[in-house]
């Protein structure tokens, strides 16, 4: 009987073991190239009054700031040409603004003096170029650019 018992633990420690290796590779270059912008909008922080978040570092109470997206409509995409072109209004601050950028790829990345999209910085230069990267391996850079109306 221990025996028996035995040899069925080996059966059971062994068919575990071999059922743990990977069975499928996922190809992430199955999807294509998607390295394509589908929308684009600047963004700039607005302190809210009303709500408070503390600086860990220094201990003081601050207002906390929310993104408030200040283009209007969505952007105009040129995927012949690999532009999007932004509107936002002539009275807008771009010295402290940031670019949020939608999109299929796998990664996103600034160009020379691109500021990275996501981050505040100085947009009023008004043309931004960023490299998209697909899972197969294609590369594209697109320029952002931000126009007043």
């Amino acid at each position: 009987m221990k025996k028996h018992l035995i040899i069925a633990y080996i059966f059971v420690l062994g068919g575990m073991l071999f059922s743990c290796e990977p069975r499928i590779d996922f190809d992430e270059g199955q999807w294509g190239d998607t390295a394509f912008v589908t929308n684009a909008n600047v963004f700039t922080l607005q302190a809210a009054d009303h709500e408070v978040q503390e600086f860990y570092e220094s201990g003081e109470l601050t207002p906390a700031r929310r993104r408030l997206i200040i283009s209007t409509g969505n952007a105009v995409i040129e995927n012949e040409n690999f532009t999007a072109t932004v509107r936002v209004p002539a009275n807008a601050d771009l010295t402290r603004a940031g670019i949020i950028i939608n999109h299929q790829s796998m990664r996103v990345e600034p160009v020379g003096d691109t500021p990275p999209a996501g981050i505040i910085s100085d947009l009023s230069s008004g043309e931004f170029v960023y490299r998209l990267i697909s899972a197969d391996g294609t590369r594209r850079e697109w320029v952002i650019r931000i126009v007043t109306q």
